[in-house]
């Protein structure tokens, strides 16, 4: 793989379940060797509603992660289009101020802005939402260095592409020069050298570290995740047709389904902050990956980078 100066670039910790990730879930995701991200929310406590109150506890967590590491790690931003807040404005501002290096891009692709991010000092990891090879191309020649191919074994907002991991990741490497990384049902490391067969030259990783002892998800939130068979998570479509959920089944799962079945594409997902934080199942969707029936136990991030890097030390 060719090496920016994110660590080996072997393991990239997904930003979703944004609020239970912590400095201490991101900085020991760093310290075992791969890259850590703190998403939009990272380590607030309580509800926050505007920019500011946003980007002064993303202040906080940014703080708190280089307490506790002295190696790179990044934040979770949006392009413009689907930013009408202002919201990643305001944190590439704070990522310089604060000396971050590292710009997770997440939704449309935006190849001006890669640019100017890149003028501006940044490594850009770009992952697009529904994952296309022109979209890839056009990443490429924006200037990122990293493209992340999300196959619709992912938790989190679902592509509405139907599109597995290992496919997605094969297309977008033959396309492309930069490394791509494979996202979607890397739970071990099996699923992690299937990635690398196919042309992966790292994972990103979200829910197998929403089951690490450093994740402070609910307790009970992690319980019903390992206790939920394989075969009874919930899928349904929202921001009309443009991504999907699948959740573990209770209130919102399954009121999305059946809105889904009466024509309504847009029904909500509840709160991540009363459902994956707190604890309230029926808050929220509690989403995770296709492969959560793979996960035998709650892990320490160090443990878990190791096993997912192994392929790639190889």
């Amino acid at each position: 793989m060719r090496r920016t100066d994110i660590q080996n670039g072997f393991l990239i910790q997904d930003q979703w379940s944004r609020r239970n990730w912590t400095g201490e879930l991101v900085a020991a995701v760093s310290n075992a060797g791969g890259l850590g991200v703190l998403g939009t929310s990272a380590g607030s406590t309580e509800m926050v509603t505007t920019v500011e109150e946003t980007v002064e506890e993303m202040r906080k967590a940014i703080r708190r992660t280089q307490e506790l590491t002295d190696k790179p790690f990044g934040i979770n931003v949006f392009p413009s289009d689907m930013d009408p807040y202002g919201f990643s404005k305001t944190m590439n501002e704070l990522a310089t101020a604060e000396g971050v290096k590292v710009l997770v891009a997440v939704g449309s692709i935006a190849p001006d802005e890669y640019r100017q991010w890149k003028k501006d000092g940044f490594v850009i990891i770009a992952r697009e939402s529904n994952p296309s090879v022109r979209g890839a191309i056009e990443t490429e020649k924006g200037g990122a260095d990293i493209i992340v191919a999300t196959g619709c074994d992912e938790g989190g907002c679902m592509p509405s592409l139907t599109t597995g991991t290992t496919a997605a990741t094969a297309l977008l490497s033959e396309y492309v020069s930069i490394p791509v990384l494979a996202a979607g049902g890397i739970v071990n490391e099996k699923m992690a050298r299937a990635a690398k067969v196919v042309g992966a030259e790292g994972v990103f990783v979200g829910t197998r570290f929403i089951l690490s002892k450093e994740c402070r998800a609910a307790d009970n939130v992690k319980k019903d995740i390992m206790d939920t068979h394989p075969d009874d998570f919930l899928v349904y479509t929202q921001q009309d047709g443009f991504a999907r959920w699948r959740t573990t089944p209770h209130k919102y799962g399954k009121e999305g389904v059946e809105a889904n079945k009466r024509g309504d594409m847009n029904p909500p997902q509840g709160s991540f902050f009363y459902g994956m934080y707190k604890g309230d199942l029926d808050a929220g969707v509690n989403t995770v990956n296709n492969l959560t029936g793979l996960i035998k136990s709650i892990d320490a991030c160090e443990d878990i980078v190791n096993e997912l890097a192994a392929p790639f030390a190889e």
